[in-house]
């Protein structure tokens, strides 16, 4: 059966599960919502939504808030959202290529036995370092290759950015920018716990509660992107 092109792959990708589907609804949603109501500031949400490779649109001269209002402007808008929507057909792509991977291998290795628990306590629970070695095995796709490794280096320094000018003073809302588009598309979330935190008393709350989630949310990017990595380099033995 000969292969289909390029783009026809990256669209079959893109569509062929619920999860790859849901992230181009939510891009979708979001760019009309940007355009029906245009005096709130909703460009960030499919910035977000379409991190990392939305960096490569902050090169361009014009965008949301380039204050052109011409029609030209208008057009120049549009090629920014186009733009971004082969940025999400290219995550979702991701997406749909990670989950029918997964689905495949675990279609060839249907008789694998299970494989045997961890002696539990007196109480029923396991040992630490059973945990711990879980843990470390979950984490282990984002260490064990340059770009996972890569990827935390950014997010690291995004949000040493972020904790160095909070740190400086109060006014961190720019800093902050940063951590949220390299942790997208959880930096929604990121800033949908983190928000509520701003208007507590305790001024370093925030701060914390931000930082946690940042890191959070970049060591999931990193898992993902390291599974994507082995993917790949399987492939490549093949």
């Amino acid at each position: 059966m000969p292969n289909p092109s390029s783009p026809c792959r990256l669209l079959a990708l893109a569509t062929s599960h619920w999860l790859p589907r849901g992230h181009l609804a939510a891009f979708v949603t979001s760019a009309l919502a940007m355009f029906l109501f245009p005096t709130t500031d909703l460009a960030w949400i499919p910035t977000l939504l379409t991190a990392p490779l939305s960096f490569l649109t902050a090169f361009l001269p014009f965008g949301p808030g380039s204050g052109l209002d011409t029609q030209a402007g208008v057009l120049a808008n549009g090629v920014w959202v186009a733009l971004l929507f082969v940025c999400a057909l290219v995550n979702s792509a991701v997406l749909g290529h990670i989950v029918t991977r997964s689905a495949t291998t675990a279609s060839e290795f249907p008789s694998r036995s299970p494989a045997p628990l961890a002696p539990r306590g007196t109480d029923g629970s396991q040992p630490a370092g059973s945990r711990r070695h879980r843990l470390r095995t979950l984490l282990a796709p984002a260490l064990d290759n340059w770009l996972a490794r890569a990827y935390l280096t950014v997010v690291a320094v995004a949000l040493a950015y972020f904790i160095g000018v909070t740190w400086v003073g109060p006014d961190s809302g720019y800093s902050a920018a940063y951590s949220l588009i390299v942790t997208g598309p959880l930096g929604i979330l990121v800033l949908a716990v983190s928000i509520p935190t701003e208007f507590l008393p305790v001024a370093w709350v925030h701060p914390v509660v931000f930082s946690a989630a940042t890191i959070l949310a970049g060591l999931f990017n990193a898992v993902f992107i390291g599974r994507f990595a082995h993917t790949l380099r399987t492939r490549a033995r093949r």
